[in-house]
């Protein structure tokens, strides 16, 4: 008797194990990463997704949605390059290096005409654009952020979106609205300093992560290139290229925190 009660305590147990193994499933790829990360991780897909999917020709002419399949793409694939415990994963993270800033996904500016129609409740003091410009607004769920004065007769906005896209083809259907005089997808002052370029050959993804600086003489880049498998998704690094970087360039590389 002693010894059923105690295979029936057994049972019990083993039973709490698995139902509690169900309210608490491993975590998925991806889903341990922090928060700031995964948001770096995603922007940069989007704009590796949207170069991808231009292949070469002008983003203008692209689709303004960025192609979620290519994008889901590329961010596994950098998930699975960061979770890889690779020391030179955590040199490419913890050093900022990302994806070509100049391809505009969330932001632009307009300088408009302060006398545009369309301007009434900016002078007014209200972030919101009426007219035509206010309904491609709505349309795409976009929201002004500031207001500047660009000189005597003319103001700029910052114009900015929670829905990432391929803003160098959004910003076409503002081109040429009365009041509109120039478009600014980003600052053309500040050139990216990094970029990451992903390419598919022998049945895997091959992934650079690139730094750039410039010399007295020429622009000079290095790049750290890492190896993702289609089959196994499993990333390893394949060595460094280009020129060599000044030591006042490398970056402190910080203790990745858990």
């Amino acid at each position: 008797m002693r010894n059923q009660k105690s295979i029936s305590l057994l049972g019990i147990f083993l039973l709490s194990v698995v139902l509690l193994s169900f309210d608490n499933p491993p975590p998925k790829k991806g889903q341990s990463i922090p928060k700031h990360m995964a948001r770096k991780l995603k922007r940069d897909a989007a704009r590796v997704a949207i170069r991808l999917e231009a292949q070469g020709d002008d983003l203008a002419l692209q689709s303004i949605e960025i192609p979620q399949k290519k994008a889901r793409l590329v961010y596994d694939l950098l998930v699975n390059i960061y979770e890889s415990g690779l020391n030179e994963a955590n040199t490419v993270y913890d050093c900022n290096i990302r994806a070509a800033t100049d391809i505009a996904i969330d932001k632009f500016w307009i300088i408009y005409d302060r006398d545009a129609a369309w301007a009434a409740s900016l002078n007014d003091g209200v972030y919101e654009a009426d007219g035509a410009i206010g309904d491609l607004m709505d349309d795409y769920d976009l929201f002004i952020t500031k207001k500047k004065t660009w000189n005597e007769d003319q103001d700029i906005i910052t114009v900015e979106s929670a829905i990432l896209y391929n803003m160098n083809a959004l910003v076409q259907k503002f081109e040429g609205k009365s009041g509109v005089v120039d478009i600014v997808t980003y600052n053309s002052d500040m050139k990216p300093d990094s970029d990451i370029d992903i390419e598919y050959r022998n049945e895997h993804w091959n992934i650079s992560f690139t730094k750039k600086w410039s010399s007295l003489r020429d622009t000079k880049s290095h790049s750290w290139n890492f190896n993702v498998s289609e089959s196994s998704m499993k990333a390893s690094f394949d060595g460094e290229t280009g020129d060599q970087m000044p030591d006042w360039m490398r970056c402190q590389l910080w203790v990745r925190r858990k």
